[in-house]
């Protein structure tokens, strides 16, 4: 590692230190909710920036495999420790902000930014097409449990099918895992910037980031309630917005750099990848682990956070047609998700 990676990390955990210290001392507050998100958006960083040494010393396939698991784990933690802690509304709502931040906010942005440096940029149109229609499905597994929660309004109907549901988009996930391990031409070229580190201590630093990125999420879950009350904002926006930005922000960055760099399709990846990945895992892990919490997670959205997750798909997979896309089409995808979270904030 080099001085000034050693540097931000000394600082990401000098910070994720100090919310604990405050979660020790019974602190509540909206400073708390502030400090423990930074920290966290610092772990977050610190958690691509291993990944990607880690992946890099692996091969292509185990690195696809960390940046499967590592990418989105603030964002499981969190869905995870909001359902237990009695916010299924605020995990519900991070699940969606999650999947429309990326194929909106976040590959608005990559196209936007790659779009004015490259002009127009082209890429693997079947790699776009597959992922665009795992988002089509994620969509569908979804909204069906909501549109029956409407007609049959039995709330252990509705828990009972959002299990069955819950297995199926595990089950999908695991499936389009597979498909893209052993089609060729569906892997991204990895990248590596800077000087490469030493297997153990990209790992070392993986697992105690892990770790850490669960203590501090535990911090920020319990600051939620308090910061809402202080601040008056309101609890969709928390999950729809803030905390989906907050758990990403490490995907967020490397998407629009590559795609400055010209690098779209690894860009896109990231960002469909990302979507993909809550839309479909975290939300079948989530309505699992709120069983064993005894505090059962339904998989019915309130309806206006499911139009959100429709446009956005939608719109991507009208970005993912033709094989080339601009700097218009990415500002398309900005306009749409600034328009959601006006909504929501009105809400």
């Amino acid at each position: 590692m080099s001085r000034r990676e050693l540097i931000g990390a000394g600082l990401v955990v000098a910070i994720s230190v100090v919310a604990l210290a405050l979660r020790a001392t019974n602190a509540a507050g909206q400073g708390v909710f502030v400090i423990a998100a930074v920290a966290l958006a610092g772990l977050a960083w610190q958690l691509g920036e291993a990944t990607e040494q880690a992946g890099a010393s692996v091969g292509p396939r185990q690195s696809a495999l960390l940046n499967a698991t590592f990418g989105n784990l603030p964002e499981v933690v969190i869905v995870v420790l909001a359902i237990d802690a009695g916010l299924a509304d605020i995990a519900r709502a991070s699940i969606i902000g999650s999947v429309i931040g990326n194929v909106l906010l976040i590959l608005g942005l990559s196209l936007v930014v790659g779009g004015a440096r490259n002009g127009i940029q082209r890429f693997n149109e079947r790699l776009a097409a597959i992922n665009s229609s795992m988002l089509i499905l994620a969509v569908a597994g979804l909204g069906l449990p909501t549109l029956f929660a409407r007609i049959n309004p039995s709330v252990h109907n509705a828990a009972l099918l959002s299990r069955w549901t819950a297995g199926a988009l595990l089950v999908s996930y695991a499936a389009y895992l597979v498909f893209s391990f052993r089609s060729p031409s569906l892997r991204y070229e990895h990248h590596v910037t800077g000087p490469a580190w030493p297997r153990s201590h990209a790992l070392a630093l993986l697992c105690g980031v892990a770790v850490l990125t669960g203590l501090v999420s535990e911090v920020l879950v319990h600051s939620i309630e308090p910061a809402v009350r202080a601040w008056g904002v309101p609890r969709p926006f928390i999950g729809l917005v803030v905390v989906p930005f907050v758990g990403n922000v490490a995907e967020h960055f490397s998407a629009v750099r590559l795609a400055f760099r010209n690098s779209l399709d690894f860009s896109m990846g990231i960002a469909y990848g990302s979507g993909i990945q809550v839309a479909l895992a975290a939300s079948g892990i989530a309505v699992i682990a709120s069983i064993g919490l005894g505090r059962e997670l339904t998989l019915v959205f309130p309806p206006l956070e499911l139009m959100a997750l429709g446009a956005a798909a939608l719109v991507s997979t009208l970005v993912a047609r033709g094989g080339e896309t601009n700097w218009l089409e990415g500002l398309q995808l900005l306009v749409i998700y600034f328009v959601v979270a006006v909504a929501v904030w009105l809400v």
